[in-house]
């Protein structure tokens, strides 16, 4: 009898152990489960909000310059087989245009999506990275009463459609300029103080969020940048 109560008692404990096991574990899986689920709604609540933002305006210049232009003329001769330029004392024309341009420089988050944001292993620290700013031109002004030129008696002033072309080259110039001007950065800047408030309020604390564009911009990314469509002179 005892043999078979001890036998009985040592069962039944190992039926408990084993329910015991199996109800941790699942436990365990079901609380694994909640944390992703969790992460996941974060990242989607978090793609969400930023994607609210739209086309965000971070960045204003203005931008003054003068476009110079200088047409000389040049009397070309051939002596001894070799052909020679020289330059005419007469019939020289020169112009300075002072110009005055805007830019806008803008992120548009309506595509933004959840392979932008990296998160430390520990889920503490964020890092957004921001889609590719945008820069349109917004206005282009001339000021004609400080315009100057000078022609000479045997040439004909310069065109409305010849000021208006210098005038684009010049404004084409200012936007080659563009990456060195700073004003990527201080789109940057914008971007970052409208969205670290937005992403603290989800239990992010400030000094573990950053804020970056994908890379260093260059000239050469320039006719991406450049919103052409938008701009009231064409890159």
């Amino acid at each position: 009898m005892k043999q078979k109560a001890l036998f009985f008692i040592a069962t039944l404990a190992l039926t408990t152990l084993l329910g015991t096991a199996c109800t941790s574990a699942t436990v365990n899986e079901q609380t694994a489960e909640a944390a992703l689920d969790e992460s996941v709604a974060d990242s989607l609540d978090l793609v969400m909000a930023i994607a609210r933002t739209s086309r965000l305006h971070t960045a204003e210049y203005h931008v003054h310059k003068i476009v110079t232009h200088s047409d000389v003329k040049f009397l070309r001769t051939t002596v001894l087989g070799r052909t020679l330029d020289t330059r005419l004392s007469l019939g020289d024309r020169k112009i300075a245009i002072p110009i005055d341009v805007t830019l806008k420089a803008y992120i548009d988050f309506s595509g933004f999506n959840e392979s932008q944001i990296e998160r430390s292993d520990d889920g503490q620290k964020i890092h957004i990275i921001l889609p590719d700013p945008k820069v349109v031109v917004t206005s282009s002004k001339v000021d004609h009463e400080r315009t100057r030129q000078y022609t000479d008696i045997l040439r004909s002033d310069f065109t409305d459609e010849e000021m208006t072309a210098f005038t684009s080259q010049g404004v084409r110039s200012i936007l080659r300029t563009v990456p060195q001007l700073g004003i990527l950065a201080t789109a940057r800047q914008s971007a970052a103080r409208t969205l670290i408030p937005l992403i603290a309020s989800m239990g992010y604390s400030e000094g573990d969020i950053v804020i970056t564009f994908r890379k260093e911009f260059t000239e050469k990314d320039l006719p991406q940048l450049i919103d052409n469509e938008r701009s009231v002179v064409k890159f």
